[in-house]
């Protein structure tokens, strides 16, 4: 989990259909990777990228994969989103996959593909950036009027901002944020309802929920793979 991105590495199986506010890029570090879309489509290839909220599954390719999520308000998310328009998803072209080494460290892969695509870091609006940082530092109910009233908006005018600076709702936002908060306390040994708890979700059966619908796993799927010796998520 880095600045604006988080990553997987390793083996995967398959995902039941699922959306999630993150821009993907899912690379294959052994053979290929499949795609499957809402409308049946099937992509497959050395890397796809796939779009925010755009339903889809991976199949078993039986292969070893990268699986790199940037938010949504990153200039390198947008990047790739501009390289595959007006598609929602599609196949990486050669100017990315070009820049890609599967086996590297993903931090050494994001840096790349910054330099490689010419990315200029873009600065949000400090009133919404405060937000943001207050939201997730205080995760519980009511968190968007309080991070809101800290920089002086409504909570009306800060998620139109958020819309308009990040292309996603705030709630699905914060909703993304704790499930890589909680993703981290269960990679750093905490049982399911001690991450759920301490990442503002209200029991095991709301992260249940969201990470099923965001990621197309159980939580319970998502921490056997995540406390793998062999297989991570990369801070």
């Amino acid at each position: 989990m880095g600045d604006g991105w988080a990553a997987y590495a390793g083996p995967h199986e398959a995902h039941a259909a699922h959306a999630h506010v993150a821009i993907q890029l899912a690379v294959a570090r052994t053979g290929s990777v499949r795609v499957v879309l809402e409308d049946h489509r099937s992509l497959s290839g050395q890397a796809i990228v796939i779009g925010p909220r755009v339903r889809h599954r991976m199949t078993d390719e039986g292969g070893s994969v990268l699986l790199l999520y940037l938010e949504t308000h990153t200039p390198l998310a947008s990047s790739l989103l501009a390289l595959i328009a007006p598609a929602v998803a599609a196949v990486a072209p050669p100017s990315v996959t070009a820049l890609l080494s599967p086996e590297a460290q993903p931090d050494r892969i994001v840096a790349g593909l910054r330099e490689g695509l010419g990315v200029k870091e873009v600065k949000l609006d400090p009133r919404l950036e405060g937000a943001l940082l207050k939201a997730s530092e205080d995760p519980a109910p009511g968190a968007v009027a309080r991070a809101a009233r800290a920089v002086g908006l409504s909570p009306a005018r800060l998620r139109v901002l958020a819309q308009a600076q990040m292309q996603a709702p705030l709630s699905q936002w914060l909703l993304w944020r704790k499930l890589q908060r909680a993703g981290h306390e269960m990679a750093s040994g905490a049982g399911l309802v001690e991450a759920a708890i301490a990442r503002g979700f209200a029991d095991q059966a709301h992260l249940n929920r969201v990470t099923k619908r965001m990621f197309g796993v159980t939580p319970l799927q998502a921490s056997s793979v995540v406390r793998s010796a062999d297989n991570r998520f990369v801070q």
